[in-house]
């Protein structure tokens, strides 16, 4: 490998070799196929040149190049690995979820059965209770319904008792003379001492 500083020395003889060599070719007697082959030596050199500036260029700048891309390659596929090794974990676990799939399903249901029965038993309760305490409020009002409809058939009754009763009297004291009235009144309180 060549140094970094010869590398200028090399360019500079090449460049001196072709120029020189150019400058020692014969002047202006050469004939056609001097004049030619003077200038293919130019183009030679021009191309010399070129390849040589062109390698110094690729000498100077391709390491640091590759280098970069290298460092970028390598971050790629420490990446990709990366993301491979997630990628192959999540598989993983996927398969594992598939397999249990099956035992899950039947867990879930069992739960939903376990959550339906529970909420099944929470509404009969409360239905039970409610009706509960419609039964107590029905009865309760069936029997103060009940109280106040014998309050208003006795009083009724008696009302029409003693309607019947002043009847009776007015019947009787009108078919009855006066002593007849005191008479039957009389044997009336005997008889309420007797008892």
């Amino acid at each position: 490998m060549i140094r970094r500083g010869l590398l200028p020395l090399f360019l500079l003889c090449g460049l001196a070799l072709t120029t020189g060599s150019l400058a020692f070719a014969q002047g202006p007697a050469a004939t056609d196929a001097r004049e030619e082959q003077r200038e293919f030596n130019l183009h030679l050199a021009n191309s010399i040149l070129f390849a040589i500036g062109f390698g110094y260029l690729l000498w100077r700048v391709a390491p640091s190049f590759f280098n970069a891309r290298s460092a970028d390659i390598q971050k790629a596929i420490k990446d990709a690995t990366g993301l491979k090794i997630q990628a192959d974990f999540r598989y993983s676990e996927i398969d594992r979820k598939m397999a249990t799939l099956p035992q899950e399903v039947e867990r879930m249901r069992a739960e939903a059965r376990a959550a339906m029965e529970r909420e099944h038993e929470r509404i009969r309760r409360e239905t039970e209770e409610e009706l509960e305490h419609i039964r107590k409020k029905v009865a309760f009002e069936t029997d103060a319904f009940s109280k106040d409809a014998t309050r208003r058939l006795r009083l009724h009754t008696s009302r029409l008792a003693l309607n019947a009763a002043e009847r009776r009297l007015r019947d009787q004291a009108d078919s009855l003379s006066s002593g007849e009235f005191v008479d039957d009144f009389i044997h009336l309180v005997e008889e309420g001492k007797t008892r």
